[in-house]
């Protein structure tokens, strides 16, 4: 933990807002959907939502692949660092994290593996407290202490209010697996356009993966035109 805390302590304001949308992307279940079909995609951000109002993580358990979902985004959010690392992207007062991405070696490496865990559980912990104290649905139930992060110093204070996802619509459902597109809309990062990767398993749907996570990286901290 506290290697995490030392190792990010450096990131630039844009590096910062790229790991806050790590876990702003998992946090697409902290809205009010629309209305969906009990047994369709869209009822995986229903159920997610109730989890949320009730304070209870387990149902956005059952809504989304936690795992699946940050083991994904937290390996495209490496990538995307190590590029800004290597084209000196992160500036020259950022050595230490430039420095510390070009020591860690190929994705493959140890220590790589050893950041993105520490990172995987930074980010579960940081969401479960959030909806069990009711943070995320902007009604903080004085049952957990506000979610911490050592991401960076930005990210010690959850902004306050409702986060919320604006359902889109279905791309794509076919064999168990669909597509869904949607906006979240959070008080601290503002407005994200979505694409959702969810699979049917048994009798729910869950989303496994954030398939444009690349392409929100990329563009963190950038101004809106």
């Amino acid at each position: 933990m506290h290697f995490l805390s030392r190792w990010t302590s450096c990131l630039p304001r844009r590096s910062a807002q790229c790991a806050a949308l790590l876990f702003l992307c998992t946090a697409f279940f902290c809205a009010a959907p629309a209305a969906a079909k009990e047994d369709g995609p869209l009822a995986a951000l229903v159920k997610a939502q109730r989890g949320i109002d009730e304070a209870d993580s387990s149902l956005v358990d059952e809504a989304m692949d936690v795992n699946a979902v940050l083991n994904k985004a937290s390996s495209v959010l490496i990538a995307h660092l190590r590029q800004q690392a290597a084209a000196g992207a992160l500036g020259e007062g950022n050595m230490a994290i430039t420095m510390a991405l070009t020591a860690m070696g190929d994705e493959n490496s140890p220590q790589a593996a050893f950041f993105k865990q520490m990172l995987i559980s930074e980010v579960k912990g940081f969401m479960v407290s959030g909806i069990n104290g009711g943070y995320f649905a902007g009604k903080p139930n004085g049952r957990i202490t506000p979610p911490q992060m050592s991401l960076a110093s930005t990210l010690t204070k959850m902004p306050e209010g409702r986060r919320e996802i604006v359902p889109g619509k279905i791309l794509s459902n076919k064999d168990g697996k669909a597509s869904v597109s949607a906006t979240f809309v959070d008080p601290g990062a503002g407005r994200l356009p979505l694409i959702l990767a969810l699979e049917r398993q048994g009798e729910n749907w869950r989303v496994v993966e954030i398939t444009n996570a690349a392409s929100l990286f990329a563009t963190a901290g950038k101004p809106a035109p």
